[in-house]
């Protein structure tokens, strides 16, 4: 007979265990992950929409028009177009960036559009007033950019020759990228860009989607799975250097937290002549223009007289 204070001994020491408890606190953590990548990886997909209340007469611009045009894949895209003060002018198509709207640029269209340039500031697809309901980062964008060209080349007031881009972060990204496949474009001023999106997508997405470092790898990938898209396709660098004798300017800010400032660097070296580089010391990713407009102001303006005539 088993001795009863060894028994007891036992039961003390050797509970029975209840896996029960810990297995359930392991699938409760693993479905609070999948739903906080989940939620993060769609706000990169589909960013909340950023609806502008301004508009250029904010700015001083007093002929300018709501308009809309369609896309080769029949999305209705909004914006504001302001027309050249000569006819046979030029004009410039502005492109925001991710989760930004058709103002952004707004303070440099304006500025430009005193010297006599032609502005189409437009909502990208899933953003601000247009049709759409996810971003690709840029791939289906082009269809965008493509759509504004040709809004640009159907009005009477302006030289079709004589278009150029100028794009900020994921919207420069883009402006290159459809330069590249789209000789009709003349010149492109590319802002806070990054050199290859799935090289940048850590700071990217920790910048945009307030993640912590560790999981920046889990919501890239979900969100490329629910876009339908490959991060590595979205490479501004293999493109720039397809612009042959288009002028380029890139310009950075020496404070940007989400791209930083090598990839300017990176992109200006890689691009062929004629091109120009500008640092903004003091500006972060956004503040570019606010950060230094008189030169920016003396820059673009200089820049533009060179290679796209009013």
């Amino acid at each position: 007979m088993e001795n009863t204070a060894v028994s007891s001994y036992r039961t003390i020491i050797m509970p029975k265990l209840d896996y029960k408890l810990p297995v359930a606190l392991v699938v409760l953590l693993l479905a609070t992950l999948a739903g906080f990548v989940h939620s993060r990886a769609r706000r990169l997909v589909a960013p909340p929409r950023n609806i502008t209340h301004q508009t250029p007469a904010d700015f001083g611009i007093a002929s300018w028009e709501d308009v809309t045009f369609k896309t080769a894949d029949g999305l209705l895209l909004s914006g504001w177009y302001i027309p050249p003060k000569a006819h046979g002018g030029a004009a410039l198509i502005f492109v925001h960036g991710l989760g930004s709207n058709r103002a952004a640029l707004l303070d440099q269209a304006a500025m430009l559009a005193e010297q006599g340039y032609g502005a189409l500031l437009f909502d990208l697809r899933a953003h601000g007033r247009s049709e759409g309901e996810k971003s690709s980062w840029g791939i289906t964008e082009l269809a965008d950019v493509e759509a504004a060209l040709a809004f640009l080349q159907s009005q009477p007031e302006v030289d079709a020759d004589n278009i150029g881009i100028v794009g900020h972060s994921m919207g420069g990204a883009i402006a290159i990228r459809a330069a590249a496949q789209l000789p009709d474009i003349q010149l492109v001023v590319a802002e806070s860009v990054y050199t290859n999106f799935s090289n940048n997508a850590e700071r990217l997405t920790v910048s945009f989607a307030r993640l912590p470092d560790w999981t920046a790898p889990l919501v890239i990938q979900w969100a490329e799975w629910i876009a339908g898209v490959n991060s590595d396709q979205l490479a501004p660098l293999h493109a720039v250097a397809s612009l042959s004798s288009r002028p380029i300017l890139f310009i950075q800010g020496g404070r940007d937290k989400t791209v930083h400032v090598s990839n300017g660097s990176t992109l200006y070296e890689t691009a062929v002549p004629p091109k120009e580089r500008l640092l903004i010391p003091n500006a972060d990713h956004t503040t570019l223009f606010e950060t230094n407009p008189e030169l920016m102001t003396r820059r673009l303006r200089r820049f533009m007289a060179q290679n796209l005539l009013p």
